[in-house]
């Protein structure tokens, strides 16, 4: 299963390379645009979106997406090397006419706000965002990717976060990544 996750990853990679942009003339234009303004601030995680905060998921906001776009999808995971990716976070089936993935999703198998998107969950926790909570004081990097798809997936809401992780890699046609940093302070 992990080496299936490996090369669905490596293809995501490299169609995303060459689906996120189009060609008119001498200007290229990217077709999927995605921007989550507290991800991009200077690289760090903020705290709202951890364990040592409010614990929710950040919002992204989708500025374009390529034809023929059936849903959008998001992944984050813990960026621990290719074979050891541990992921917290699964959506897929948001419409791809949503402008906007806002913070703070519910912790359900559905959310009927994005049309009835569903997450996904780790083994033995609940679905949804799990907020991002390494050991203190060691740093962390934390990707999350936003994935254009081909076509809406079959898999229902709550399913564990590894099948849908490898649907969703199937299924990619464009993606845009945002990686971030947290450490936790130790305690005193």
């Amino acid at each position: 299963m992990r080496r299936r996750r490996v090369l669905a990853t490596i293809g995501a990679v490299a169609g995303g390379a060459v689906a996120g942009c189009t060609t008119s003339g001498s200007d290229t234009e990217r077709a999927f645009v995605v921007s989550s303004p507290p991800l991009e601030s200077d690289g760090t995680l903020p705290v709202r979106f951890t364990c040592d905060g409010e614990g929710v998921s950040p919002p992204f906001d989708i500025e374009r997406v390529p034809e023929p776009t059936a849903a959008l999808a998001v992944i984050a995971e813990y960026d621990r090397g290719v074979i050891t990716e541990p992921v917290f976070w699964t959506l897929w089936n948001v419409p791809p006419d949503v402008e906007r993935i806002p913070a703070g999703l519910p912790r359900t198998a559905t959310v009927d706000s994005l049309g009835g998107a569903r997450q996904g969950r780790q083994p033995r926790e609940a679905v949804g965002y799990e907020p991002a909570c390494p050991p203190a004081g060691q740093p962390y990097t934390h990707r999350f990717q936003v994935y254009a798809l081909g076509e809406s997936l079959s898999l229902e809401g709550g399913a564990a976060h590894e099948p849908a992780t490898e649907t969703i890699g199937n299924v990619v046609l464009a993606s845009e990544r945002f990686t971030v940093d947290y450490t936790r302070t130790p305690s005193a």
